[in-house]
């Protein structure tokens, strides 16, 4: 094994420990995003649907609402730093959750 897998191999563990370790933090804090964002079952889907394969107008077709609507929401949830736009090219950026 050379010394880059060892280092993943640590890694893992390390993470393995964190989310044992941070759990009942993880819960708190799932369920405050939940109360202060999620709040209509489109925000959850929305939420969803952020995992940076689909871009806005793609979520706003399959939610059923409006592009500028699900754009709204984005920045909302990116300035609480729990989305990140990522980039896909040059033009294209798609919403990613974060947590």
């Amino acid at each position: 094994m050379d010394v880059n897998e060892q280092i993943l191999e640590e890694l893992k563990a390390i993470r393995r420990l964190l989310t044992i370790f941070s759990q009942d933090k993880l819960d708190e804090f799932n369920e405050k995003i939940k109360r202060k964002y999620l709040t209509t079952p489109q925000r959850e889907q929305m939420y969803e649907l952020f995992d940076g394969t689909k871009t806005l107008k793609e979520i706003a077709t399959l939610v059923g609402i409006s592009s500028d609507g699900v754009r709204k929401f984005c920045v909302s949830l990116e300035q609480a730093g729990l989305v990140e736009m990522i980039a896909l090219n040059e033009k294209q950026r798609n919403p990613k959750r974060i947590f």
